[in-house]
């Protein structure tokens, strides 16, 4: 048994963080589901220099953890860091869970003393740096080479030429031209390749990037549908349609080889992770047929076992 989805693509390279395994044939290995914390307009962020509500936060996080892992998923956080000032406050928190941990932040200093300090705090191994753009400046790539963070999230796209850069070919071109070889300055082999969406629609052209960087290069891909959809929300759209939009998404996403999808505020993982559990049941049902090795913790192995048994008692 063959897919169709993985015919002639190259050799798949797997990133693993923390006993996380990202990348790979799809289906081999459970998609990371990545939400995204203390962002500017979090409820749980309680300042721009850091404050946050530990107990709530940590309440979410946990049944995040708790949904993902009943299912066979992966779970990733997304760290936002809103200043340099609020690094200090939130990497010492967020670093006890031992999840992979996506060091982020709008501002390069913030993200710069969010790398150092995760070597300072003995996580660079659970540390992904998120990320690295075509216009990334020496003193970044030079913190984190310093810092051995584990490895960096490659935001395939450039600003400056946003129309040309959307194409799935381009995107290619610019992981391999300018990306890659940035990533290599920084001193990294481990690279996740994040095909950018910008609204809506165009999460169809990322999801068209992102099988053909597993095509022709065989990366751990991804990209934050999150980015366009934060706004379809229960009270934009009602609750079943919701459910379906950011369901259906990463489902698509999924089905064109995302290995890692970064679907929005950590609390949100109940409006994807059902429907990627199911995605991943069938696709690791493919991959054993194929000869692919899966977990005894794959959604293979629980959630579609859950429903054959359920179909043979009916």
């Amino acid at each position: 048994m063959t897919s169709v989805l993985t015919s002639g693509w190259c050799e798949q390279k797997v990133v693993e963080v923390t006993g996380v395994k990202i990348g790979g044939y799809p289906g081999t290995n459970p998609a990371l589901l990545v939400g995204s914390i203390f962002y500017m307009g979090d409820k749980l962020l309680l300042s721009k220099e850091g404050d946050i509500d530990r107990e709530a936060a940590s309440k979410v996080i946990e049944e995040a953890l708790s949904l993902t892992d009943s299912l066979g998923l992966r779970l990733g956080l997304d760290v936002v860091f809103p200043t340099e000032e609020s690094v200090g406050r939130i990497l010492p928190f967020i670093a006890e869970y031992d999840v992979p941990l996506f060091l982020d932040s709008p501002e390069p200093k913030a993200r710069v003393r969010a790398y150092l300090m995760a070597k300072e705090l003995g996580i660079e191994g659970k540390s992904i740096a998120n990320g690295i753009y075509v216009n990334t400046g020496s003193e970044e790539l030079r913190a984190i080479s310093e810092s051995d963070v584990h490895a960096a999230v490659l935001l395939a796209f450039d600003p400056a030429s946003p129309a040309t850069s959307m194409k799935a070919e381009e995107r290619v071109r610019i992981l391999e031209e300018s990306l890659i070889p940035l990533a290599r300055r920084a001193g990294l082999e481990n690279v996740l390749a994040d095909a950018v969406v910008l609204d809506p629609a165009s999460i169809a052209i990322s999801a068209e990037a992102i099988y053909m960087f597993k095509k022709k290069l065989g990366l751990p891909s991804g990209c934050a549908p999150a980015n366009a959809l934060g706004p379809a929300s229960k009270k934009a759209l009602g609750t079943d349609i919701m459910y379906g939009v950011h369901g259906g998404a990463a489902a698509m996403l999924r089905l064109h080889g995302a290995d890692f999808i970064m679907y929005g505020p950590v609390k949100r993982i109940k409006y994807v992770a059902p429907t990627i559990a199911m995605v991943d049941s069938l696709l690791g049902y493919i991959a054993r047929m194929q000869g692919h090795k899966i977990s005894r913790e794959h959604p293979t192995r629980k959630l579609l076992k859950n429903i054959q048994q359920i179909f043979a008692r009916s």
